[in-house]
């Protein structure tokens, strides 16, 4: 599971009609985390359970208000990039100045997707991650960022497939107003469980009975 917690701008409405997603009915948005630049901005579509009570009502003031406000929630990829991110709301306040700015991620579902480190002009470092739905082989990729004060650690943990869990911001790039963005989480840390080391027991070699090493012909059943 992936939790966000962000100041998100309301963009527009998308449907008169509850959308079905992920087995349940809810009300929708486009929503963004804006940048100063439109083609920065992180878009969501913004989700709040169809179910009258006072989320739901807070959710359509807001979408009426065409306003900003602070939102915690899950974080779904999806497998199509040129989509925007999925934000589940767990809850949300719309009653904050204009101008706050929140962007916190915890990506708690990732993976190493490489064992190659690229060092970026700007100093930091960065190295393709992977995330999945739940309970799902779907896969969507995008990029982790950090900071050269984690080249160490980095170096240390980086293994293709191994688990990772990222606590940052996310970010996007839009090269001419292009579908498809770059996609990153830029990591303030993350960690790692730590790994097994594999049991060097063999049963040809520390079992007693007879028989591992040898194979029959295959029986004509």
């Amino acid at each position: 599971m992936n939790f966000i917690a962000a100041t998100v701008e309301f963009k527009e409405s998308i449907a008169t009609e509850p959308i079905k997603a992920y087995g349940l009915n809810y009300c929708g948005a486009i929503g963004t985390i804006p940048s100063g630049n439109t083609s920065g901005d992180v878009r969501f579509r913004v989700l709040c359970y169809d179910n009258p009570g006072p989320k739901l009502e807070t959710f359509i003031d807001w979408e009426r208000e065409k306003g900003r406000a602070l939102i915690t929630g899950n974080l779904v990829f999806s497998d199509d990039p040129t989509q925007p991110l999925d934000l589940i709301i767990t809850t949300i306040e719309p009653n904050i100045p204009n101008d706050m700015y929140c962007n916190q991620v915890v990506l708690g579902n990732a993976f190493f997707g490489s064992d190659e480190i690229k060092e970026r002009k700007n100093g930091q470092l960065a190295v393709k991650i992977g995330t999945t739905l739940d309970n799902s082989d779907i896969t969507t990729w995008l990029f982790m960022e950090t900071y050269e004060s984690r080249k160490k650690k980095l170096n240390e943990r980086i293994r293709k497939g191994r688990p990772i869990c990222v606590q940052g911001y996310i970010r996007e790039y839009r090269k001419d107003d292009n579908d498809s963005p770059y996609r990153a989480i830029v990591a303030s840390d993350f960690s790692t469980r730590s790994e097994q080391r594999k049991s060097g027991r063999n049963p040809q070699t520390n079992g007693t009975a007879k028989g591992y090493a040898e194979v029959d012909p295959t029986p004509d059943y």
